[in-house]
This record gives structure tokens, C-alpha cells and sequence, in this order.
């Protein structure tokens, strides 16, 4: 029976030293911890906590997909703090419950891998998934989807989160006090029908990082390997 797959998820503050608020770097991570709780428990293997340096929780893995409304919920509500985010898939040492799961496994290690990488390089998330082919893929679709949500302004973010609760553009523009074409024109210049677009695809490729061998190029490459083993 193959092993139980799980989606870790971390989260650590870009420039640390650039935050003016009062709250300390612990605070808001427990914060942000607090609010992924709130949004994401009929989702979670394991809880969201926080210490003094990142964010991380277990989404089952068929809601690995649910990442993208993760970055969606801190990046417009932790406005304009910045995270950097990592997504790991892959088996968990041990027992798992809400509240307690051992750090060790596949999982935490692609995750860990995933936070250093993203921290290093321009990137604020990175994915590593089972399937190689699949991993590339993801990363190259969220560079464009970080793109484009880095492009939003304090005006773009304001429209955004009441789209996003479903309110129409005439609710949007009584809400905040502007015109219903004011607020066409900030979605327009938001790019957020090419943002959903983009999001649309990552969510259907992470429906499948359940599975460890999805396509025909992560088949070839593993046959490669063993080839190679044989040989030596």
C-alpha cells in the first residue's frame, strides 16, 4: 500500500528589517498563522503554527491546489507585509492529527528545500511536487501569477478582496465610494481576468500532485535512472 501523501505548507516575512509596524516578527506570524486557520480548517491535516521565523501546516494533499487561495487570503488581508511561500507534497513520518505531526519525511524536506530556494531567488514561491515535469511546470506558472499579484496597488488589492466575496462591480463602487467604471478600470489595470486565467491551470496541474509518476517524461526519466543504476 503505497504511503499517505500530504501538502506542506510554509510561509516566512520578506525584508524583515523593512516592517514599520509595532508588532514583532513573532506577532505577526502568529497572526498570519490565526487567520490560515480560520480560512482553511475543513482543509487541514495538521494546523497552521507559528514561531519566530516562518509559518507552517498540512493541507490534506487533494487540497494542494488551495495554496493559490492561501497566497491570495495573506497577500490582500497582510497587506503590504510580503511572505515568501513554499508547497512540499509527499509523505509524512509518523502519526498525523490537527494538532500534533513529526516535521520529518518527504514532505517537510521538498517544503524546506522550497522556502531556502524561494528566499534566495526572485521567486516568492516555490512548489516541489512529486513528479519532476509537474514541478516545473507549477514554478513556471507561479512566477507569472507572483507577476502579476506583485503588480497590484493599495487601489488594485481594495477592489480585489470584494471581488473576490463576491460582490459586483455596482456593490464594489458603493462600498468604495467610486464609480462602477473606476472600478472596471482597476480590475483592467490589475490584469485580473489573465490572473484567474493563470490561477484556472495552476489549480487543475495541482489536482494531480497526489500522484508520484503523472506523465510519460517523469516514466522516461525514472526508467533512465534505474538504466543507469543497473549499470553501475
Amino acid at each position: 500500500m503505497p504511503p499517505t501523501l500530504y501538502a506542506v505548507v510554509k510561509l516566512a516575512l520578506q525584508n524583515k528589517g523593512s516592517r514599520s509596524s509595532e508588532e514583532t516578527e513573532g506577532q505577526v506570524l502568529q497572526k498570519t498563522a490565526a487567520l490560515l486557520n480560520s480560512a482553511f480548517q475543513p482543509f487541514l491535516a495538521g494546523n497552521f503554527n507559528a514561531d519566530n521565523a516562518e509559518v507552517k501546516g498540512v493541507l490534506m494533499v487533494q487540497e494542494s491546489a488551495r495554496i493559490i487561495q492561501l497566497i491570495q487570503l495573506v497577500d490582500l488581508e497582510m497587506n503590504p507585509l510580503r511572505f515568501n511561500y513554499a508547497l512540499g507534497v509527499g509523505s509524512i513520518n509518523g502519526k498525523i492529527t490537527a494538532d500534533s505531526y513529526e516535521e520529518t519525511g518527504p514532505a517537510w524536506t521538498r517544503a524546506n528545500r522550497a522556502l531556502k530556494e524561494a528566499a534566495r531567488s526572485n521567486r516568492d514561491i516555490v512548489v516541489r511536487l512529486p513528479s519532476s515535469f509537474l514541478t516545473r511546470t507549477v514554478n513556471t506558472l507561479f512566477a507569472v501569477e507572483s507577476d502579476l499579484r506583485n503588480n497590484w496597488s493599495s487601489a488594485h488589492r481594495e477592489a480585489i478582496k470584494l471581488v473576490r466575496r463576491g460582490r459586483t462591480q455596482v456593490e464594489m463602487a458603493e462600498i468604495l465610494g467610486v464609480t462602477q467604471a473606476a472600478i472596471s478600470q482597476r480590475l483592467k489595470h490589475a490584469r485580473w481576468d489573465r490572473y484567474l486565467e493563470v490561477c484556472a491551470v495552476l489549480d487543475e496541474l495541482l489536482a494531480q500532485a497526489r500522484w508520484k509518476l503523472l506523465l510519460p517524461w517523469d516514466l522516461r526519466k525514472d526508467q533512465k535512472k534505474k538504466g543507469a543504476a543497473k549499470g553501475n
